[in-house]
């Protein structure tokens, strides 16, 4: 556990150092980690660093992830690429990428992804997710809603997704949550969130997580 702080806390300052010309890095603290209905792990130190550059009306992104167990589950990694565009004045937000997940014993796998979002009511969105080794497919929906205060920033979610495990069987997943941001600097900010997680073959779960993410 020691030595996972450690190798942490010093990716982190490298992160800091490599995102000083880009865009946001966070360090944060889960209580569990579910991915699409899976729990993968319980308590859970959490990293991520994303890179974005805008050429005209296009703009392509990069993450990188990495959910580090705690006492129990697996390690997971997470790295993404793609380039986004909008339409009608915004209204409507466009994302093609591809994905590589893996879990650290475990299997892993390539993905290529589509998402169209509207900046309408409610922010709705579509995520289409295709296995490349598999032609497996998984479809997110998720709503949102951000209520700024002078206090803090409170943002409301739901998403329902359904991915396909072989040929014939699936699985459906639901996510109801509230996180809470608070800015402390220009580029600072401290957030908490509260999710509730509901998927076939598991206990319903509350999920609670801490985070710091600095924005460059």
């Amino acid at each position: 556990m020691k030595v996972k702080i450690i190798s942490l806390i010093a990716a982190l300052g490298l992160i800091i150092n490599v995102a000083t010309a880009s865009n946001s890095v966070r360090l944060g603290y889960a209580s569990d980690y579910f991915y699409r209905g899976v729990q993968k792990a319980e308590e859970s130190i959490q990293t991520s660093l994303r890179l974005g550059h805008s050429l005209g009306s296009v703009n392509g992104s990069v993450h990188v992830c990495s959910n580090q167990a705690v006492d129990s589950g697996r390690d997971s990694y997470h790295m993404g690429a793609g380039l986004g565009t909008s339409f009608a004045d915004g209204l409507l937000s466009t994302y093609a990428g591809v994905n590589h997940f893996e879990d650290v014993p475990g299997s892993s796998l390539a993905e290529a992804e589509l998402r169209v979002s509207f900046n309408s009511l409610l922010n709705p969105s579509l995520a289409v997710f295709r296995d490349l080794d598999e032609s497996l497919y998984t479809y997110e929906l998720g709503v949102s809603h951000v209520l700024e205060t002078k206090v803090a920033d409170l943002d409301l979610s739901a998403s329902y997704g359904n991915t396909e495990t072989s040929a014939t069987n699936d699985t459906d997943y639901y996510s109801v949550g509230v996180g809470v941001s608070k800015s402390l600097s220009e580029t600072a900010s401290l957030g908490g969130s509260v999710n509730y997680i509901d998927a076939d073959g598991i206990e319903d779960e509350f999920v609670f997580g801490v985070g710091l993410a600095f924005n460059f």
